[in-house]
């Protein structure tokens, strides 16, 4: 299963996951059977050095796929209580950057969640992630 998860929230203005916030990334997702995935194309306006996506917004494209993996697969959203990163290779811009988001474990009202990205047509990992997520307080 692959489907497009869509927000419904019309007061949604994240940076990362907002259909509307004409500054954000605009991330499409895709829920499947183990999580949720991402496909984003990073233009060259978000380099760090030329030609290589800014590690900031590698961190926030997989905080992004992981928090989304909790809201579709555990029916709530969370915050980001702690985000490891690790840069294994480099990421260009202007080419199909995949990413994916798999929960690892649940304890009590927290989410440990693995991210990862790799280019498109490309089996290797480029940057991982794993982090803590706590379920929103708003929503008991």
């Amino acid at each position: 299963m692959r489907r497009r998860f869509t927000f419904d929230d019309s007061d949604n203005g994240c940076f990362g996951c907002s259909p509307t916030n004409q500054r954000g990334l605009g991330i499409e997702f895709y829920e499947t059977d183990d999580g949720v995935e991402i496909e984003y194309v990073a233009s060259e306006e978000l380099c760090g050095a030329q030609g290589i996506v800014h590690g900031g917004i590698q961190a926030t494209l997989l905080d992004e796929v992981m928090c989304v993996t909790a809201l579709a697969k555990l029916g709530h959203t969370v915050v980001t209580g702690e985000l490891t990163i690790r840069y294994l290779a480099p990421v260009p811009t202007g080419t199909p950057i995949l990413g994916r988001g798999r929960i690892r474990e649940l304890r009590g009202r927290s989410a440990f969640i693995d991210g990862t990205l790799w280019l498109a047509g490309d089996e290797q990992e480029r940057t991982r992630a794993q982090g803590r997520f706590f379920r929103h307080d708003d929503e008991g």
